[in-house]
């Protein structure tokens, strides 16, 4: 799977672990194969929201097929690339689904950009999509 190259800056800089003890992003050198970019977690959480789409048992408003899970928060929100177009990295969005709730949002930058502005606790920058 091609990779934003943002995040293999960022990745070949800090390695795996977390920023400010709360966002993990997974890491093809990941401690444990919940963190692991190329382990089995990134494929259980596509199965799941493939069975979720499918169901309709959540609102996933990207097919699961195009979503990259790429990292966690410690609340349990997931991150995901939107992988499309697939041949170009550079320009997936990120989206994150809400942790005990339907609502996804979707930010239009690079990972790098969505770290910072988070982290800076800016005001929110994500639109959200989907959910109630």
């Amino acid at each position: 799977m091609p990779l934003p190259a943002d995040h293999k800056r960022l990745a070949s800089v800090y390695g795996p672990g977390r920023f400010a003890d709360f966002i993990h992003i997974y890491h093809p050198l990941g401690y444990t194969q919940y963190v692991d970019l190329t382990g089995p977690m990134p494929a259980c959480i596509r199965e799941q929201l493939q069975k979720d789409y499918e169901q309709g048992t959540h609102p996933v408003p990207y097919d699961p097929q195009l979503l990259s899970p790429m990292g966690v928060t410690d609340n349990g929100e997931y991150l995901f690339w939107v992988s499309a177009p697939p041949d170009s990295p550079d320009a997936w969005q990120i989206a994150v689904n809400e942790a005990r709730g339907p609502r996804w949002f979707t930010f239009a930058g690079t990972l790098t950009a969505f770290l910072g502005q988070r982290l800076r606790r800016s005001p929110p920058g994500p639109h959200p999509r989907g959910g109630p």
